[in-house]
């Protein structure tokens, strides 16, 4: 997610250095509503579609993509070249800003990657313990996990904690 917000905010301080570049060269960017920033924002780029030879394919990819801009980008005036790659970094921070907020939605509905890796170790963990002949919980009856205090009068101790926590809260001494 943090990435995601780097690139972000990567992409709004170039297009500023490119609104910059242009004053400094006593022009201003586009109007949202000139016919210029309308017709590129209207080309559509193309899905990814390939699964296989992925360096390959999403370099042939990139330039036909590229392509589809070449009338600014090629341009040879600056001005229409740093006014289009104005337009092109609000389109990516714009991309960038739906994908974030998709990624938030999901990390809601989901967790996010910390959770992801304590469940595999909680997983992992209780099959240990079936393998180990660990004991059932009084409480649920589901096996138990080895576990050490970590405060309390018991710091330090083992001992046994119900598979099912934080749902079941059974615990045993460990003998």
């Amino acid at each position: 997610m943090k990435l995601f917000d780097v690139a972000r905010a990567s992409l709004a301080e170039l297009a500023n250095d490119y609104i910059n570049w242009l004053l400094h060269h006593e022009s201003i960017p586009w109007s949202v509503k000139s016919a210029e920033y309308a017709e590129i924002s209207r080309i559509d780029l193309e899905p990814v579609t390939y699964k296989e030879d992925v360096q390959h394919l999403s370099a042939v990819h990139i330039l036909a993509q590229k392509h589809k801009f070449d009338k600014w980008l090629c341009s040879n005036d600056s001005i229409v070249e740093a006014n289009c790659m104005i337009i092109l970094c609000t389109r990516l921070i714009m991309m960038l800003r739906k994908q974030i907020s998709n990624r938030l939605a999901a990390f809601r509905e989901e967790g996010g990657f910390t959770e992801a890796l304590t469940a595999e170790r909680l997983a992992h963990c209780t099959e240990q313990s079936i393998d180990a002949d660990a004991p059932m919980c009084p409480k649920c009856g589901k096996p138990m996990i080895k576990r050490v205090a970590k405060k309390g009068k018991n710091s330090g101790k083992e001992f046994w904690s119900c598979s099912g926590y934080p749902d079941c809260n059974g615990t045993r001494d460990m003998p």
